[in-house]
C-alpha cells in the first residue's frame, strides 16, 4: 500500500480542487475541446460498442457521457477514480440516468492495484481506457500502471488497452506544460514489445498529444 506522502501524483488534482472547486478545470484537461478530441481518437481506434469498459482515472465520468451522447452501445462501464470530489460528481450525474449500465468506484489504480484488478475481473472487463490519467505520474509509475492493465486483459479475446499522453521527444518544439511529456518513441516501443497489434496516433492537437491502443488476439 502506498502511503499518502507517496501519492504525489494526486497532488495537482487535489490542489486544484482545494483552490477552485471540483469542477472541470480541476481535471487538468486544459479545455473541453482537448478532452473531446482525445475521446474522439480513443473511440475511433477502440471498438467500444458491445464491450465492457474500465475507465481508469475517470474524473467526472465524462467519457461515459460522451459514449451516451454518441449512442455507443457499450455493454458495461466501470469508472475508477481516486479523488472523492470527482466521484461524487460522477455519481450525481449517473443518478440522473438510472438506466445506464455503469458504476463509479472510489479507488486508486496506482496505490491499490490488487483491488482494481479484482474489480476488473469481477466485471469481466475487456476494454481498459486511460484518458489523461497518466499525466501526473513519473515515467516508472506510468509504465507500471500500463503493464498491470495489459496483464489484466490476458486471455480475453480481442480485448484492448487504450491510453493517451503528452507527446515528447523527437526534434520539434512543443508548448511548455506543467505536466511531464513522454518520450513517444519509447512508449511506442513499449507497446510493440508486448504485441504487434498496436495503433498509434499523433495527428491531433498539433501532435502535442498521442494515443496508443494495444489489442489482445481474437
Amino acid at each position: 500500500m502506498i502511503g499518502d506522502d507517496e501519492r504525489a501524483y494526486l497532488g495537482p488534482y487535489q490542489r486544484a480542487v482545494d483552490s477552485h472547486g471540483p469542477g472541470f478545470p480541476a481535471l487538468l484537461f486544459g479545455s473541453r475541446e482537448h478532452q473531446r478530441r482525445r475521446f474522439e481518437v480513443l473511440c475511433a481506434t477502440m471498438p467500444l460498442a458491445g464491450r465492457r469498459i474500465a475507465d481508469l482515472g475517470c474524473g467526472h465520468g465524462d467519457l461515459l457521457a460522451w459514449l451516451c451522447d454518441h449512442d455507443v452501445a457499450y455493454a458495461d462501464y466501470l469508472g475508477i477514480e481516486a479523488i472523492p470530489e470527482f466521484v461524487g460528481i460522477a455519481r450525481g450525474r449517473l443518478a440522473a440516468h438510472p438506466q445506464a449500465a455503469a458504476e463509479f468506484v472510489l479507488a486508486d489504480f496506482v496505490a491499490e492495484p490488487e483491488r482494481v484488478a479484482a474489480l476488473i475481473r469481477a466485471r469481466d472487463i475487456d476494454m481498459i481506457v486511460l484518458s489523461g490519467s497518466l499525466n501526473t505520474l513519473d515515467e516508472a509509475a506510468a509504465l507500471a500502471v500500463l503493464e498491470r492493465a495489459w496483464a489484466a486483459l490476458d486471455g480475453r479475446p480481442a480485448a484492448a488497452l487504450g491510453f493517451n499522453f503528452l507527446a515528447g521527444g523527437g526534434d520539434w518544439d512543443r508548448p511548455a506544460t506543467r505536466l511531464p511529456r513522454r518520450d513517444t518513441e519509447r512508449w511506442v516501443s513499449w507497446a510493440l514489445a508486448r504485441t504487434s497489434r498496436v495503433i498509434f496516433c499523433q495527428h491531433y492537437l498539433g501532435a502535442h498529444d498521442a494515443t496508443i491502443v494495444l489489442f489482445r488476439p481474437d
